[in-house]
């Protein structure tokens, strides 16, 4: 860790430099910040330069650790020792089987106290139900402005409550949880009351049961991604968006069915919807396709990939459209991200692209290999 080179002096002897520890407390806190915090807290033993600079971290990271106990001993001894007087800017967690409850929450608890801004919770749990006693605390940290919360995917979902109250928040990533619906209703609106949110990433299940809806409410929502959603029931689910600022919207499908439904409660569409793009590696039928295409008619540029390009031509081809084409009159680019295991000649591509292109002639179409 240390850096060195040769001086001379004017008497021509050569001394060695210390070019790393000359460096202020600060710059070498940032870089050290990059570091899990166990290694960082390890280079107190190569000075007395060094023995307290882990102490004004303000980015702590506990990841793997050989025993658990080591683990759980780390965590509450960074806590305990670091310096109480400087704010804590970004915290790292990954919770495992054997963390007990209490660690993390010590943790969240003094994290939240010291001004946390962004936090990531990685919960890789072996049991069947991941515990939630952690959220109440998360919700209560006003000073968040980025929050992903990551469960194992082969688990039960995390179970958050129906609305996060979180008004700095600016990005939230949310993997493999559901809401739970106040009382009887099922309409479940999570998001509206973060309202400085501008970035949402939704992954895996958002529903519970089939009579839910999903209200994607937010009055300052502009990016909105949602990959790899299912559901727990077969049935058609509903998503209501009402986000008049939202730009740019991902829906991406590599393992499951999306046959979900969308509505909007927005004047004229989603007026300042830009991007658009629809990723799915999975038959869906046209008429959702289409649905979807009606309803983002304001973007400007649209990227699909070929595989959902392919439903919708197998119904071209024998004119069984159920239902009819938008014209996306305002259409600027449209990008086919081409898989190699699809085939599709040009003449399919400008069939379709003329089927729902109203300014054909002048939109840039282009064709990308993955």
């Amino acid at each position: 860790m240390r850096m060195k080179r040769k001086r001379s002096s004017e008497s021509g002897e050569r001394k060695e430099e210390d070019r790393l520890s000359d460096l202020p407390d600060e710059v070498l806190q940032h870089i050290m910040g990059f570091l899990p915090t166990k290694q960082a807290i390890q280079s107190c033993v190569l000075s007395k330069r060094w023995k307290n600079l882990w102490k004004g971290l303000t980015t702590l990271t506990f990841t793997s650790f050989n025993g658990i106990r080591k683990y759980n001993r780390y965590v509450s001894h960074a806590l305990s020792n670091r310096d109480d007087s400087i704010p804590l800017h970004n915290m790292h967690v990954k919770v495992f089987n054997s963390t007990t409850p209490k660690v993390l929450n010590n943790a969240l608890k003094y994290a939240s106290q010291h001004h946390l801004q962004k936090l990531t919770l990685v919960m890789d749990f072996k049991f069947k139900k991941i515990p939630n006693s952690f959220i109440p605390i998360v919700i209560n940290c006003k000073s968040l402005t980025f929050l992903n919360l990551h469960a194992n995917f082969s688990r039960v979902p995390l179970t958050l409550p129906a609305s996060l109250s979180l008004p700095s928040l600016k990005t939230l990533l949310l993997s493999n949880v559901i809401f739970t619906p106040r009382d009887d209703d099922n309409y479940i609106e999570p998001f509206s009351e973060c309202t400085s949110l501008t970035t949402l990433v939704l992954e895996y299940s958002t529903h519970s049961h089939s009579t839910q809806t999903l209200c994607i409410s937010n009055p300052s929502l502009s990016v909105l991604t949602m990959e790899n959603i299912f559901y727990w029931d077969t049935f058609e689910p509903k998503i209501v968006l009402s986000v008049p600022k939202l730009t740019s919207i991902t829906l991406g499908n590599i393992h499951f069915l999306m046959s979900y439904k969308f509505s909007c409660t927005c004047t004229c569409d989603l007026p300042l919807l830009n991007e658009v793009k629809i990723n799915n590696n999975i038959h869906i039928e046209s008429s959702i396709v289409l649905s979807w295409l009606r309803m983002f008619s304001n973007a400007r540029t649209l990227t699909i990939s070929s595989r959902t390009l392919n439903s919708l031509l197998l119904d071209l081809h024998l004119d069984t459209l159920k239902v009819q084409p938008p014209h996306l009159a305002k259409l600027e680019s449209f990008n086919i991200e081409m898989d190699s295991r699809i085939m599709i000649s040009e003449d399919e591509l400008n069939m379709v692209v003329n089927s729902l292109v109203r300014n054909y002639q002048t939109t840039n179409v282009n064709v990308i290999k993955c």
